[in-house]
């Protein structure tokens, strides 16, 4: 008998006593089901409208095409907001009315403007806005533009941003984030750009929120975080990190450091720390709490910006997008509990609602 004949013969007897002896058939029934339980349980556990397969696909199922940034209140500008932020802006101090005029006349967002000018002049006090009165970072062929007076430079760069939003269609402000500062660029060697977006964001939050082309308060429960990308849904699944079959009690959304989270819905801060124990896998953590005895809760935080006992309005700032805790990556792990905190988990899709978008 040949080497290849022998080799199959004993491939075959011992095949046949693995599969046809007891331990073997436990052993074969094991691997079957620890390959082929998550799958059909995490499909069991998938709402009709969301794709675990397809993260990118579930941005239809929670929003539609927004801003990426929720809307003031009833989308009018927040006057009180509106004046304390510029009331500390540097060369802005004083000459607020003059973005919204220019808004108006250019038929774009003031909210949106402003926060851009806020971020990009580190709040009115920039070389580039104190010196060259630019106050929207316009670039020519031998850099920074220079105007003559602050007026002339807001003028300008409502009508850069006419340009790009209604022109262009650049509408949301990650669009807008690939023009102003493109991740990537080769002048941006630190990849400081790729905090354009949020930070913008969080300015926009900071003076109450847009008023067009934005994600509106419905009234119930609301993403924390605006177009959100589902990476992980609420069931049975394999642990990213442990590789063991578990009960993933939440869902996980995509964002990145240091993207504003926001409250689903309006209530009273119960915990804001980072817990002990078993718990601590969660990092950073808020849990709100709400009417009827819900409470919602937002893990691996960078940053907290509340305090335990803290009324909060829906949309307020929670803290930051981060990896905290037991995390393969900056995400955000957002549960809703029942009857008590960390008590019954259920699906938090059931309670999350696509938020309404404002017309232009």
């Amino acid at each position: 008998m040949n080497p290849k004949d022998t080799t199959k013969t004993i491939g075959s007897i011992l095949l046949t006593k693995v599969l046809f002896s007891p331990l073997g058939l436990i052993a074969v029934g094991v691997t079957f089901l620890l390959i082929l339980m998550p799958v059909f349980m995490s499909m069991a556990s998938k709402g009709e409208d969301f794709n675990l397969d397809d993260p990118n696909s579930n941005l239809d199922a929670l929003s539609a095409s927004t801003g990426g940034a929720y809307c003031a209140p009833e989308g009018e500008l927040d006057k009180i907001l509106w004046e304390a932020e510029f009331a500390s802006a540097g060369v802005f101090e004083g000459i607020e009315d003059v973005f919204l005029s220019v808004a108006e006349e250019q038929g774009i967002d003031p909210v949106l403007m402003a926060a851009i000018a806020l971020h990009e002049t580190g709040y009115g006090t920039s070389s580039a806005v104190v010196e060259k009165n630019n106050p929207g970072g316009l670039m020519g062929a031998n850099g920074l533009f220079v105007f003559d007076t602050l007026d002339e430079g807001i003028a300008s760069m409502g009508k850069t941003l006419h340009n790009r939003i209604i022109q262009d269609g650049l509408v949301t402000i990650a669009d807008l984030g690939s023009v102003y500062a493109p991740i990537g660029a080769s002048n941006d060697p630190t990849n400081l750009n790729s905090h354009w977006v949020p930070n913008v964001t969080q300015v926009v939050s900071s003076l109450g929120g847009l008023t067009m082309n934005c994600m509106s308060n419905t009234g119930e429960f609301v993403q924390p975080i605006p177009n959100v990308t589902v990476n992980s849904n609420f069931g049975i699944r394999v642990h990213p990190i442990t590789g063991e079959v578990s009960a993933h009690e939440g869902v996980d959304l995509a964002c990145s450091r240091p993207d504003p989270i926001y409250a689903a819905k309006e209530g009273k801060v119960v915990f804001a720390s980072y817990p002990s124990g078993i718990l601590a896998t969660y990092g950073n953590v808020v849990v709100v709490e709400h009417a009827n005895k819900h409470f919602s809760l937002y893990a691996h935080l960078s940053k907290i910006d509340v305090k335990v006992g803290q009324e909060i309005g829906q949309l307020a700032p929670l803290g930051q997008c981060g990896t905290t805790g037991r995390s393969t990556g900056d995400h955000l792990h957002f549960e809703i509990h029942t009857d008590r905190m960390f008590g019954n988990r259920v699906n938090p899709m059931k309670y999350l609602e696509a938020g309404k978008e404002e017309g232009a």
